[in-house]
């Protein structure tokens, strides 16, 4: 089943790959929970099933009310799992295996797994733990290699959304999860506010046919997302 991207994401990636993770990441409100549930309104409107991972409480029925006209119906359709742990995250993962779908979305991938290895000191600061931050690598790795089987083995997309930090070496902004998403992932699009007001950015990090660097400007609105006006440069 081919799933459309919404405008103007369509000119960005041309399409949903099937057969492979694509990861939409960002700072929080730059649109990354708004694409979940185009894609699976968009699923589900082409006869089609989805799996819906929601490890931050994202997925919001007022908003889907908002982008659907047949909300019930998307409903239906849509097996949700409300994790709310890492380890639970990836329970829920491991029995995709045996569940009749096309599309899965892991909305975020990384919330459960930063809580995993951090606790906080007495000063509110937190502080990393080697060897829970050790497991909790092998853990998303373990994870997303599955998801890849699963998308490649029945032939489906899967998104993932992941957050972002600044990367003081760099100056950039990077992937919270490290190589693990940057090697499974096979599109990776970044996210973010352009400074105008509902206005966002999207650019391809890393594509296997689309240049890196490709760039559009899409604004939310009340029933999704449109083109900003702008063309892609």
């Amino acid at each position: 089943m081919d799933i459309s991207l919404p405008e103007p994401l369509d000119e960005l990636l041309t399409k949903l790959e099937s057969g492979a993770i694509t990861n939409f990441y960002g700072a929080p409100g730059t649109g990354k929970t708004n694409l979940c549930l185009l894609l699976s309104v968009e699923c589900v409107k082409k006869g089609g099933k989805v799996a819906y991972i929601d490890t931050e409480g994202g997925l919001s029925v007022d908003r889907l009310k908002q982008v659907s006209k047949d909300h019930e119906k998307i409903l239906k359709n849509v097996i949700l799992a409300e994790p709310r742990d890492f380890y639970e995250q990836g329970k829920f993962i491991r029995n995709l295996e045996k569940e009749k779908v096309d599309l899965i979305i892991l909305d975020s991938s990384v919330a459960l797994y930063r809580l995993e290895h951090a606790e906080h000191n007495s000063d509110g600061k937190t502080k990393k733990i080697d060897k829970e931050k050790t497991e909790a690598n092998k853990e998303l790795s373990k994870q997303l290699s599955i998801l890849s089987n699963i998308s490649r083995d029945k032939n489906i997309p899967v998104i993932v959304t992941t957050h972002t930090y600044k990367n003081w070496d760099t100056g950039e902004n990077d992937v919270i999860g490290g190589d693990s998403i940057k090697y499974w992932s096979k599109a990776i699009v970044f996210l973010e506010r352009t400074g105008k007001d509902g206005e966002r950015r999207a650019i391809i990090a890393k594509h296997r046919s689309q240049p890196e660097g490709k760039t559009v400007k899409f604004v939310i609105t009340e029933d999704g997302i449109k083109p900003s006006g702008f063309k892609i440069f």
